[in-house]
């Protein structure tokens, strides 16, 4: 339990001096976790060489292409995310013909899926910062880390009933419920000083503490989610976890596969 809390305690630290740099430095950090995430995944699933290759390629050039519509012109339709979005599929539908009779159609796709599931999830982490501004981004932070961390000590705690077993069987329904108190608590908590806040708070000036208090809710159900997603993934990769960088923690799969999982979510509920 130190080292995890000496982690986390670190990547805080390093998650602060991001945010506050401007954000075209958040904009290429997000870009680099996504390579990094679709390199723990590809190996994790032990893919071909060439399926890699594809999978870091076309996990850039989605995301370059989703980026470009932020910037270049920040609407719903995403133009240039869909430009990129045809050539990653006729990438992999190549891919498929080439290497037929060297490597299964299915984990071909399999790997092209994850890579889109990656990077279009963790591009809303943008999008919510240039079209929301700083303290709407925060939000999905804040949800998703209060959950796992109520979810951490209360089923250490007290864990007795197991959740889902074969997919995470450290995982516990009190454990699930604490994560689900501290996200209403810190969101609302979180709410509350940007209310007494001096300063214009852009877009969470609009939320009121039902809209909060619901929305919470609904990421740390989705949160929780999002994780026992990725322990399936690992289960049948039969690893533990989906690398080292973080001691007590794995990789950067494993930190943020809740996060990815809600920016969506966080989207839909404060910018629609």
């Amino acid at each position: 339990m130190k080292t995890r809390i000496i982690t986390a305690l670190a990547a805080i630290l390093v998650f602060t001096a991001v945010i506050l740099l401007p954000q075209e430095c958040l904009v290429f950090a997000i870009g680099l976790i996504c390579l990094f995430m679709a390199y723990e995944c590809t190996y994790a699933m032990d893919s071909a060489k060439e399926v890699k290759i594809f999978i870091y390629i076309g996990t850039a050039l989605l995301y370059i292409g989703i980026i470009a519509d932020v910037f270049v012109e920040y609407t719903s339709y995403m133009k240039y995310g869909m430009y990129s979005l045809i050539i990653f599929t006729l990438m992999f539908m190549a891919l498929a013909v080439k290497l037929h009779g060297k490597v299964n159609c299915k984990d071909i796709f399999s790997a092209a899926f994850v890579a889109l599931y990656i990077t279009f999830t963790m591009s809303f982490i943008t999008r919510i910062r240039i079209g929301g501004g700083l303290f709407a981004m925060l939000t999905i932070f804040i949800s998703a880390w209060a959950t796992d961390t109520g979810a951490y000590f209360a089923g250490s705690f007290f864990g007795k009933h197991k959740l889902i077993p074969h997919v995470s069987p450290n995982k516990t329904v009190e454990g699930a419920i604490g994560g689900v108190l501290l996200s209403v608590i810190c969101c609302t908590a979180y709410l509350a000083i940007l209310n007494n806040s001096p300063i214009g708070i852009s877009i969470m000036n609009n939320i009121g503490y039902s809209r909060i208090i619901v929305m919470s809710l609904v990421t740390s159900a989705c949160s929780q989610l999002g994780d026992l997603a990725a322990s399936a993934l690992k289960r049948d990769s039969h690893v533990k976890d989906y690398g080292k960088i973080f001691p007590g923690h794995g990789g950067f799969m494993d930190r943020f596969d809740s996060v990815m999982y809600i920016a969506p979510i966080v989207y839909l509920l404060l910018m629609v």
